[in-house]
């Protein structure tokens, strides 16, 4: 049996190098020493088919988390407390880090089982080029506001710190700009996200200090006094009907981080499912103490006379306690100069897959792209200086960042991560809907021969089995025909299917292209019928590789009337496993003998555990 791999081959290069456009793909290269036949020697730059991508730890990446979720939305979690109830309040912030901790490892679970590594190419996979292009107009809508308000905080916060007066406008400009050219600027031109850990690690240390001077020198003890304690304040603020939608807004889009999220997840050395969720949930358990000790604390101490942000309150007050405040506020602008570059590396990879040519560019290798230093220095520069000569022109931006941040913000948190689970696993949501209301799916078998006018609110026709089943009663038949229009169940089912649809013509045209493994990895699924290797490193044995040998012949001989073409993602290795492929059957028979096993490697050293070739 003759296999043959379908793939698309890469274009010969001359041998004489020209530079490359500036937004077409080109292979890096670096410096090389050679030696002459004449013993001397000279550097030489040769190209790098690869470039190694920066990773972080797992407590890098959860700092990098935490740094893109707490920002500057920490100080106005008080006033969400009392806008939604003081008991309300720290169920809310507990049950928004836990929605927030779920969405984050549902994406990167789900980008991982369709093989793409990236948030826009995720919905390009069941949406096509308009989820592509939403989802990155979006991101880059949520990060770009995000510059724009931290740049704002900065202007309104360090030169009071520096005892400037609030009507000398030309200074605080230059405040601003040279302040930003010399931390910020300096800071986003790092090529990787691994790079900002450190950085991110100094944030979260500077907003625990923050919460810290809230927590000592808010007049907590004072206000407990005054109102009868805390069972007494608890009492009378459960939660307020009347503000807590308010308060929910404030909390919800507190947590939004989902559009950094596969950049973030990418950064992490084997970036498996497991240590993912490590990161996560020690991001989002440091959120909700942090969030939740400045915000029980806030509230208590100032009741409804809480302001947006809290350092505000602390204005009356004198001497030590007004001194504290304004060393919190010094911390809190010192995290903006460290959390403005989390949001400038997304705006600069929503760049490089809008304008950006080739399959590396698309998929949002950054990496490989930004690897020019060229293109990384234009690329942050254009995104500081769109960004920064609005924040010198204009004084309040809140009600542009409030809209653009409410539409955004919802597509990528809220609304963006159920769409595309419920695209991705449309096929095994239409059959929980068939085994719940007992009917079929329209277009279920479109190969099939018969012409059965079918739909969901049909009765399932199959005359091929017979069976035997009590029908249901009119008010069961009832209560399912409601429940179905109640949960809008048509529109649902409509996504499924088009995301079924969709899904399997992504999959048809990826499997055109070379196989490779992306920078989230992806472990192949254990073959069925094929030896796999245990945790010692050994293989099993406890079946026999020879038992195992007939399953593959069947296999291989399944498709007798032409030659067979393995699907993508059936091959991992690159050229030695092609070419171990081309052998077909004699190759086969040597692997499952046992002589041709061997361990692999993927992308960021991620372990995968399979064969040279899977069938």
């Amino acid at each position: 049996n003759t296999i043959f791999i379908q793939t698309t081959m890469a274009p010969k290069r001359s041998l004489k190098h020209t530079s490359s456009p500036f937004f077409a793909p080109s292979t890096p290269r670096k410096l090389v020493q050679i030696s002459t036949p004449g013993g001397t020697s000279r550097l030489v730059k040769k190209e790098s088919t690869s470039v190694k991508e920066s990773k972080s730890s797992v407590a890098g990446t959860a700092s990098n988390l935490v740094n893109a979720i707490i920002g500057a939305g920490i100080v106005g979690i008080p006033f969400a407390v009392k806008e939604t109830g003081l008991v309300a309040g720290v169920i809310l912030v507990i049950l928004c880090a836990i929605l927030t901790e779920k969405s984050l490892r549902v994406l990167v679970a789900t980008a991982k089982h369709v093989d793409v590594p990236s948030y826009e190419t995720l919905f390009e996979s069941t949406y096509g080029s308009f989820g592509f292009y939403f989802i990155s107009l979006n991101m880059l809508i949520m990060a770009y506001g995000g510059c724009l308000s931290y740049l704002t905080i900065i202007k309104d916060t360090l030169p009071v710190l520096l005892g400037v007066d609030s009507g000398d406008v030309g200074m605080q400009r230059a405040i601003l700009t040279v302040s930003t050219l010399a931390v910020i600027l300096p800071i986003s031109m790092q090529r990787d996200m691994a790079d900002l850990a450190k950085t991110s690690r100094i944030s979260v240390v500077f907003q625990f200090l923050t919460v810290l001077v809230v927590v000592i020198y808010s007049p907590v003890s004072t206000t407990l006094a005054e109102q009868g304690g805390l069972i007494a304040i608890a009492s009378k603020s459960i939660v307020k009907s009347n503000t807590i939608f308010i308060g929910l807004g404030v909390l919800s889009f507190a947590f939004v981080c989902q559009h950094s999220a596969f950049i973030v997840a990418g950064s992490l050395e084997h970036p498996t499912k497991e240590r993912w969720a490590t990161a996560t949930t020690r991001a989002l358990a440091l959120c909700v103490i942090l969030e939740g000790a400045c915000g029980i604390a806030g509230y208590l101490a100032f009741m409804e006379d809480t302001e947006g942000n809290v350092l505000n309150n602390f204005l009356s007050f004198d001497g030590e306690t007004k001194n504290a405040a304004n060393v919190a506020r010094g911390l809190l602008c010192t995290t903006m100069f460290f959390v403005y570059p989390m949001d400038s590396f997304v705006c600069r990879h929503v760049l490089v897959v809008l304008f950006f040519r080739g399959r590396r560019a698309h998929e949002g290798d950054d990496a490989a792209v930004l690897a020019r230093r060229d293109r990384r220095v234009a690329m942050t520069m254009v995104i500081y200086l769109s960004s920064l000569i609005p924040a010198l022109m204009v004084d309040n931006v809140g009600s542009v960042l409030a809209i653009t941040g409410t539409i955004a913000g919802s597509c990528l948190s809220y609304i963006g991560p159920g769409l595309i689970y419920l695209a991705v696993y449309g096929e095994e949501f239409l059959q929980k809907v068939d085994e719940f209301w007992g009917y079929t799916a329209e277009g279920e078998d479109p190969d099939s021969a018969e012409d059965v006018e079918s739909s969901r609110l049909l009765p399932e026709q199959n005359s091929s089995i017979a069976e035997v089943s009590t029908p249901p009663s009119f008010t069961q038949r009832t209560f399912k025909v409601v429940v179905w229009y109640v949960t809008l169940m048509d529109l649902w089912c409509a996504i499924a299917t088009m995301g079924k649809s969709k899904l399997k013509l992504f999959k048809e045209k990826e499997a055109l292209k070379s196989p490779h493994i992306n920078r989230l990895g992806k472990c192949a699924p254990p073959s069925q019928g094929l030896p796999q290797r245990n945790r010692g490193g050994s293989w099993d044995a406890a079946e026999s590789n020879k038992q195992k040998l007939p399953a593959v012949q069947e296999t291989l001989a399944s498709n007798q009337q032409g030659p067979k073409v393995l699907p993508y993602g059936a091959i991992q290795g690159g050229n030695k496993a092609i070419a171990a492929a081309l052998l077909a059957k004699k190759t086969v028979q040597r692997t499952i003998d046992g002589e041709s096993w061997r361990g692999w490697r993927g992308s960021g050293s991620y372990r995968c555990r399979h064969p040279s070739i899977l069938v």
